[in-house]
Protein backbone atom coordinates (compact mmCIF):
# COMPACT_ATOMS: atom_id res chain seq x y z
CA UNK A 1 0.00 0.00 0.00
CA UNK A 2 1.50 3.75 -1.10
CA UNK A 3 1.41 6.21 0.96
CA UNK A 4 -0.75 9.25 -0.35
CA UNK A 5 0.27 12.63 -1.09
CA UNK A 6 -2.02 16.02 -0.72
CA UNK A 7 -2.04 17.81 -3.94
CA UNK A 8 -3.15 20.95 -4.75
CA UNK A 9 -5.97 20.85 -7.74
CA UNK A 10 -7.00 24.48 -6.93
CA UNK A 11 -4.14 25.81 -8.55
CA UNK A 12 -4.68 27.25 -12.20
CA UNK A 13 -1.10 27.29 -12.96
CA UNK A 14 0.60 23.60 -12.07
CA UNK A 15 -2.68 21.53 -11.32
CA UNK A 16 -2.13 18.37 -9.52
CA UNK A 17 1.40 19.91 -7.64
CA UNK A 18 2.22 19.29 -3.88
CA UNK A 19 2.39 22.35 -1.83
CA UNK A 20 4.10 23.03 1.72
CA UNK A 21 2.01 25.39 3.00
CA UNK A 22 3.92 26.49 5.47
CA UNK A 23 4.12 27.05 9.96
CA UNK A 24 1.30 25.21 11.74
CA UNK A 25 -1.90 27.36 13.10
CA UNK A 26 0.02 27.09 16.40
CA UNK A 27 3.10 28.56 15.34
CA UNK A 28 1.17 31.99 13.62
CA UNK A 29 -0.50 32.17 17.13
CA UNK A 30 2.66 32.11 19.01
CA UNK A 31 3.74 35.22 16.81
CA UNK A 32 0.27 36.83 17.06
CA UNK A 33 0.84 37.26 21.00
CA UNK A 34 4.20 38.28 20.66
CA UNK A 35 2.98 40.91 18.36
CA UNK A 36 0.30 41.83 20.87
CA UNK A 37 3.18 42.35 23.78
CA UNK A 38 5.51 44.12 21.12
CA UNK A 39 2.46 46.55 20.23
CA UNK A 40 1.30 47.07 23.95
CA UNK A 41 4.89 47.88 24.85
CA UNK A 42 4.38 50.70 21.79
CA UNK A 43 1.49 52.35 23.17
CA UNK A 44 2.96 52.26 27.31
CA UNK A 45 5.57 54.59 25.56
CA UNK A 46 2.73 56.81 25.64
CA UNK A 47 2.89 57.29 29.15
CA UNK A 48 6.72 57.54 30.22
CA UNK A 49 7.12 61.34 30.62
CA UNK A 50 4.75 60.47 33.35
CA UNK A 51 5.89 57.42 34.76
CA UNK A 52 9.47 58.19 34.51
CA UNK A 53 10.05 61.74 33.89
CA UNK A 54 10.06 64.15 31.18
CA UNK A 55 13.92 62.75 29.43
CA UNK A 56 12.16 59.53 28.81
CA UNK A 57 11.35 59.86 25.26
CA UNK A 58 15.28 60.36 24.69
CA UNK A 59 14.95 55.90 25.31
CA UNK A 60 11.12 55.64 23.94
CA UNK A 61 12.18 57.20 20.35
CA UNK A 62 15.40 54.41 19.39
CA UNK A 63 13.22 52.14 20.97
CA UNK A 64 10.01 52.98 19.17
CA UNK A 65 12.27 52.41 15.71
CA UNK A 66 13.58 48.86 17.49
CA UNK A 67 10.10 47.80 17.47
CA UNK A 68 9.09 48.92 14.24
CA UNK A 69 11.79 46.83 12.72
CA UNK A 70 11.13 43.69 15.02
CA UNK A 71 7.81 43.89 14.08
CA UNK A 72 8.59 44.41 10.50
CA UNK A 73 10.05 41.29 10.02
CA UNK A 74 8.42 38.99 12.41
CA UNK A 75 4.82 39.98 9.63
CA UNK A 76 6.94 40.18 6.12
CA UNK A 77 8.80 36.81 7.35
CA UNK A 78 5.43 34.42 8.98
CA UNK A 79 2.37 36.23 7.44
CA UNK A 80 3.45 37.18 4.32
CA UNK A 81 5.73 33.76 3.75
CA UNK A 82 8.83 36.18 2.91
CA UNK A 83 10.58 32.96 4.81
CA UNK A 84 9.10 30.79 2.29
CA UNK A 85 9.82 32.83 -0.72
CA UNK A 86 12.75 33.47 -3.16
CA UNK A 87 15.81 35.84 -1.28
CA UNK A 88 15.09 38.60 -4.20
CA UNK A 89 11.71 38.90 -1.99
CA UNK A 90 13.07 39.10 0.86
CA UNK A 91 15.88 41.57 0.04
CA UNK A 92 13.39 43.71 -1.47
CA UNK A 93 11.28 44.26 1.63
CA UNK A 94 14.63 44.75 3.60
CA UNK A 95 15.74 47.38 1.34
CA UNK A 96 12.26 48.91 1.72
CA UNK A 97 12.69 48.88 5.90
CA UNK A 98 15.65 50.29 5.74
CA UNK A 99 14.71 53.51 3.33
CA UNK A 100 11.68 53.65 5.65
CA UNK A 101 14.20 53.79 8.35
CA UNK A 102 16.25 56.56 7.05
CA UNK A 103 13.31 58.91 6.03
CA UNK A 104 11.36 58.29 8.97
CA UNK A 105 14.61 59.29 11.16
CA UNK A 106 15.26 62.45 8.68
CA UNK A 107 11.88 63.56 9.00
CA UNK A 108 11.93 63.50 12.75
CA UNK A 109 15.98 65.06 13.00
CA UNK A 110 14.14 68.14 10.49
CA UNK A 111 11.44 68.62 13.19
CA UNK A 112 13.97 68.89 15.78
CA UNK A 113 13.16 66.09 17.63
CA UNK A 114 16.32 65.19 18.90
CA UNK A 115 17.43 68.32 20.11
CA UNK A 116 15.88 71.52 21.46
CA UNK A 117 17.35 74.51 19.82
CA UNK A 118 14.62 76.70 20.32
CA UNK A 119 12.83 76.69 17.46
CA UNK A 120 9.06 78.31 17.26
CA UNK A 121 7.28 76.87 14.20
CA UNK A 122 7.15 73.36 16.10
CA UNK A 123 4.76 72.77 19.68
CA UNK A 124 4.01 76.56 20.16
CA UNK A 125 0.92 78.29 20.79
CA UNK A 126 -0.42 80.73 18.22
CA UNK A 127 0.61 84.51 18.78
CA UNK A 128 -2.25 86.11 20.94
CA UNK A 129 -4.17 88.67 18.81
CA UNK A 130 -4.94 92.07 20.84
CA UNK A 131 -7.43 94.13 19.59
CA UNK A 132 -4.90 97.42 18.58
CA UNK A 133 -3.54 94.80 16.20
CA UNK A 134 -6.83 93.81 14.86
CA UNK A 135 -8.33 97.55 14.60
CA UNK A 136 -4.90 98.28 13.09
CA UNK A 137 -4.35 95.32 10.39
CA UNK A 138 -1.19 94.33 12.15
CA UNK A 139 0.21 90.86 11.12
CA UNK A 140 3.23 89.23 13.23
CA UNK A 141 6.03 87.70 11.74
CA UNK A 142 4.65 83.83 12.40
CA UNK A 143 8.06 82.52 13.22
CA UNK A 144 9.58 83.80 9.40
CA UNK A 145 6.74 82.27 7.34
CA UNK A 146 5.38 85.37 6.02
CA UNK A 147 2.42 87.53 7.26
Amino acid sequence: MSATIDVDDDSPVHPGEHHDHGPSDATYFKVFWVLVAITALEVSTYFWDVWFGESSWSLAVPLLILLMVVKFVLIASMFMHLRFDSKLLTRIFYFGLITACIVYVVALAVMNIFTDNGNPWFNDPPPEVTPSAVVTGETSNMGGMGG
